[in-house]
């Protein structure tokens, strides 16, 4: 399966947030969304999102990329996770392939989330442990 297949697949959200905000809240949502965005903020928000990876990668076989286009790194060593997760700002986009790769994780540069896509259910309950770990939440996209 392609990465433009996976990305069509139910997704689900590791967000700092609880669930989607509601359409009233743009306004609020946007505002707090600039607040996180901020060089201080998203240094932590950045780092807990790399700790829910690098605890994955002891159970699942992992590779990441700066897109997918690029070339995966499979098994990258935490210090490596680390500083691309820091790394990931503005436009930049960093991908992390799961398993035998029909499961993915995006980070985008301008985010305070990643998207997961196709995870099974062994993989999500997974991953709402070690977002809760790091203080962050797992939810349902719209098309799940």
């Amino acid at each position: 399966m392609d990465i433009d297949e996976i990305m069509q697949k139910p997704y689900h959200i590791i967000d700092i947030l609880p669930k989607r905000v509601e359409e009233g809240s743009a306004k609020q949502y946007s505002a707090v969304e600039k607040y996180y965005m901020s060089s201080f903020r998203i240094t932590d928000v950045r780092s807990r999102l790399a700790g829910v990876i690098i605890k994955l990668s002891c159970y699942y076989n992992i590779a990441i990329a700066e897109s997918p286009e690029e070339e995966w790194q499979s098994s990258p060593d935490p210090e490596l996770l680390f500083s691309k997760f820091r790394a990931c700002t503005g436009a930049g986009q960093l991908c992390v392939s799961i398993g035998s790769g029909e499961q993915l994780i995006v980070l985008d540069g301008c985010d305070t989330y990643m998207t997961v896509y196709n995870a099974d259910e062994e993989l999500l309950e997974m991953l709402g442990r070690l977002a809760a770990s790091e203080g962050l939440f797992l939810w349902a996209g719209d098309n799940t």
